[in-house]
């Protein structure tokens, strides 16, 4: 589906749009409009083009621009919207699907020779806003009771609760029944500086081999005497 919007039209017959240009310039209304439009686009995902006259804004704009994913287009120099409007739905390959917003009565029965379909203005403006505060008031996850607080009822139901629960004074004569960790004391060890490690550890492997071997040696010699 594509929307093509004939830009200044929208503005100026929209009176929530046009009050502000008496009181601004036209740029900002601009801007709003195709902010508008774009958030309009990226909740139905329609295609839209949105026509201004060139004449108006002189050369300081391109053309055609994307803006926001609209396309905005701003009429040459000597050539009207309406007329750039009207090339456009001629170009139409399927004008079924194409919408003209306008309240131009010249563009409406031009486009409707095409076989488009025309929007007035204020309706889309006013599905625009719809959606957008629809938008802004998405439903919570918590129950509705939850946002209001509770009723007068319930509020005094909780008080006689809370009410009749006695309350407990700490004793200032308690005792501290807290248990202070008990640190263990190491043993120290009986031994004397004096006395030899092996005399705790035993004798190494080592040096008992070699008595063994001293005391066998021995007695084979008392033998052969």
């Amino acid at each position: 589906m594509l929307i093509i919007v004939d830009g200044y039209n929208f503005i100026f017959t929209v009176s929530e749009l046009e009050k502000y240009v008496g009181i601004k310039r036209i740029e900002p209304v601009r801007d709003h409009v195709i902010s508008l439009l774009s958030q309009y686009r990226e909740k139905k995902h329609y295609d839209i083009i949105l026509v201004f006259d060139g004449n108006q804004t002189g050369s300081i704009f391109p053309k055609k621009q994307t803006c926001s994913g609209i396309m905005v287009i701003y009429s040459k120099s000597g050539i009207s919207a309406d007329t750039e409007i009207k090339n456009i739905t001629n170009l139409c390959q399927n004008p079924q699907d194409v919408y003209i917003v306008t309240y131009d009565n010249d563009i409406k029965r031009h486009v409707k020779r095409c076989g488009c379909q025309v929007i007035e203005p204020k309706v889309l403006y006013n599905e625009i806003v719809v959606m957008l505060n629809k938008e802004k008031k998405k439903p919570s996850d918590e129950p509705e009771s939850k946002e209001r607080g509770p009723s007068e009822h319930d509020a005094q139901y909780w008080k006689d609760v809370f009410k009749n629960i006695p309350v407990e004074e700490s004793k200032p004569d308690a005792k501290n029944t807290t248990i202070l960790p008990i640190k263990k004391e190491k043993k120290e060890s009986s031994k004397s500086p004096e006395e030899p490690m092996y005399k705790y550890k035993g004798t190494p492997p080592d040096e008992v081999q070699y008595w063994v071997r001293f005391f066998t040696e021995r007695e084979k010699d008392a033998l052969q005497d």
